[in-house]
């Protein structure tokens, strides 16, 4: 298996948050975008993490609590993906295999995704292979040129594209993988010759094209992980979705959630089969729910682990509870053990 490093870009402001704060420090379900991204970079394999900062860098570093494996580099100006690329460069010059470039405000993106597509770059042994996936509105995203043979030619920003161009249903996601001998010599050719004078890491691929290299593309089966975050809105929205993704696979396994758009669970809780959960409940951390528990209306429950036939009232909040015995609660009783 070919060794994999990660390129990570977190430099930008995102100045459509309209916030003070970095982008990428904000938190999905409890966890800053940057910090999943790096967590999934790991997921992946990735052994060598090279996280590009830039506004407010500190505040970025500070919301990645594990850095096992994970290096900073500032890009000081931000012009462009391809710029972010260059200035990471200087780390990995000696790296030899596969380098994945993710985006630090890409916080849904999964392991499994991430192994597919290296997959089908080993397999294919391209010089390049981009994740993409087909919108019935492809908006502003890059389009997806393609050659005769289906593979690869070009991937055209939305600014650059001709009429005919804009029309492509396929869609750069803005992730990739590498070899990393072509990556950073194709990045040695690119300009700023373009209407936002910048140095855009697309133009690699036709680089690499005119030399005969190899470009793939796997798409994406659900598009929603490639989803950016660029306001607060779609944050709620995102969010929304993460959370639905939760309740529907313990819904789909034997538990009972009474008004799910009310309820809350965290992807680190395990849930029993026939246990209850009525409305406006909130589960969060390492929590466990044994069979056959009931858990009342407005009930908080946070790291804390519940025994079989356990029962909660309503209105309780349990913190930081780790006897597996049956717990029983009359309404609004708290147990909390700090």
């Amino acid at each position: 298996m070919e060794n994999l490093a990660t390129i990570i870009l977190a430099a930008g402001k995102g100045t459509r948050m309209k916030s003070k704060y970095p982008k990428v420090t904000f938190k999905l379900a409890d966890k800053s975008f940057i910090e999943r991204v790096v967590d999934t970079a790991k997921e992946t394999g990735s052994d060598n993490i090279v996280v590009v900062v830039g506004y407010k860098k500190d505040a970025v570093i500070a919301s990645i609590p594990s850095k096992e494996n994970v290096s900073f580099v500032e890009q000081v100006e931000q012009n462009g993906t391809g710029h972010a690329v260059m200035v990471a460069e200087e780390i990995l010059k000696d790296f030899k295999g596969n380098v994945m470039i993710l985006s630090g405000d890409v916080p849904l993106l999964s392991s499994d995704t991430l192994k597919k597509m290296l997959a089908g770059h080993n397999k294919s042994n391209s010089a390049c292979t981009v994740l993409t996936a087909v919108l019935d509105d492809a908006a502003h995203y890059g389009r997806i040129v393609r050659n005769s043979d289906d593979s690869v030619q070009k991937i055209v920003e939305f600014k650059d594209a001709s009429k005919l161009e804009r029309e492509i249903k396929e869609i750069n996601t803005g992730i990739y993988c590498y070899k990393s001998e072509a990556l950073f010599s194709s990045l040695k050719k690119i300009t700023n010759n373009n209407k936002q004078n910048e140095y855009y890491l697309t133009d690699t691929l036709e680089i690499l094209q005119k030399n005969n290299e190899k470009i793939n593309a796997v798409i994406l089966d659900n598009p929603i992980e490639a989803a950016g975050v660029n306001s607060p809105k779609q944050l709620s929205e995102l969010e929304s979705v993460f959370y639905a993704n939760i309740k529907d696979k313990w819904l789909d396994n034997g538990v009972v959630i009474e008004n799910p758009n009310s309820v809350i669970i965290g992807e680190n809780v395990q849930i029993e089969k026939d246990v209850i959960i009525k409305a406006n409940s909130t589960i969060l951390g390492d929590s466990f729910i044994g069979e056959d528990s009931f858990i009342g209306h407005n009930s908080l429950i946070n790291n804390s682990r519940l025994g079989k036939s356990s029962f909660l009232e309503g209105f309780n909040i349990v913190k930081n509870y780790s006897d597996e015995e049956k717990l029983s609660l009359k309404f609004t009783e708290l147990k909390i053990h700090e």
